[in-house]
Order: C-alpha cells, then sequence, then structure tokens
C-alpha cells in the first residue's frame, strides 16, 4: 500500500497537474503545484502532509497590497462572509494579515474524490477572490515567491 504522499502523486498526476517536490528533513512532505488563474494571476498551491491532515493551501493577497486599517477590516468582513456563504472554500489571515485559502482532507479518510474536492475548493476560492472580493476594493494580485509562502512553516 503505497505512503500518503505517493497517493497524493499518484491523484495530482491522475488530475494531469504538474508539481514540485519540496523534501524537508529527508522526507517529502510538502509539494508546490502550479495554478493559473489567468496568464496574469499565478499562484502555487501547497500541499502539505502531517500525521492527521492533508493541508491545501496557498496565499492570495500580501496585506501590504490592502491599505489601511479602515480598508482592512473592510476587505477581512468580506472574507468572513465568504466564508459562510462558500461550501468548502476557507480564507484565512496569517500573523501578518496576509491572506490565504485553506482546505483540509483527514490522511485516513483521503480518497481521490475528497483529494479532488478540497483542491478544487482552494482553486475555486482564488478565482472567487479575485473576480468577487479584489475588484470591490480595488486590489491588485500578483504572484507571491514560493520563499515568502511559510505561513505553515
Amino acid at each position: 500500500m503505497p505512503n500518503v504522499m505517493e497517493k497524493i502523486k499518484g491523484y495530482l498526476e491522475a488530475m494531469r497537474l504538474t508539481y514540485e517536490v519540496r523534501p524537508e528533513g529527508g522526507k517529502v512532505n510538502r509539494l508546490f503545484v502550479p495554478f493559473a488563474d489567468s496568464e496574469d494571476n499565478r499562484f502555487s498551491v501547497i500541499i502539505d502532509q502531517s500525521a492527521k491532515w492533508v493541508r491545501f493551501w496557498t496565499l492570495i493577497l500580501s496585506h501590504e497590497k490592502i491599505g489601511g486599517p479602515e480598508k482592512q477590516l473592510e476587505v477581512y468582513r468580506a472574507l468572513l462572509k465568504a466564508n459562510a456563504d462558500l461550501a468548502e472554500v476557507k480564507f484565512f489571515l496569517t500573523p501578518k494579515g496576509d491572506v490565504g485559502v485553506v482546505g483540509h482532507e483527514g490522511v485516513k479518510v483521503l480518497t481521490v474524490d475528497g483529494f479532488r474536492q478540497e483542491f478544487n475548493a482552494v482553486s475555486f476560492g482564488i478565482h472567487y477572490f479575485i473576480t468577487k472580493i479584489a475588484p470591490k476594493f480595488n486590489l491588485q494580485i500578483s504572484e507571491i515567491p514560493k520563499d515568502q509562502l511559510s505561513i505553515y512553516g
């Protein structure tokens, strides 16, 4: 029986998605999957594996690009409302206030269907933020470099 990370790689290959392996401490527990919402908006969806969870996540917007405290509050309220309105899509904030989207699937219940659902929820969350939230607040989206994608370690 393949280990969890081998299953994940198989699921990504079945979905015809490319990925980059990021070994840490001699173990492969992080994959970067390129995702493009458009030619202008490119992201790395990170898939992390822990003992209990497979976590799918990415950062969408740096806190510096939001603006002052009043605008931040408005954006964060819109994210909270979206969390309530959208199935499977969960936006989050880093300690600095960067905006991201995250999904989780339990290691013990991991199936190709559950994996696909969580991955698609993250990609839908990116698209939703870019098309529905960012325009309301005149936010400019740009790729966050991989070396800055460290909120989960």
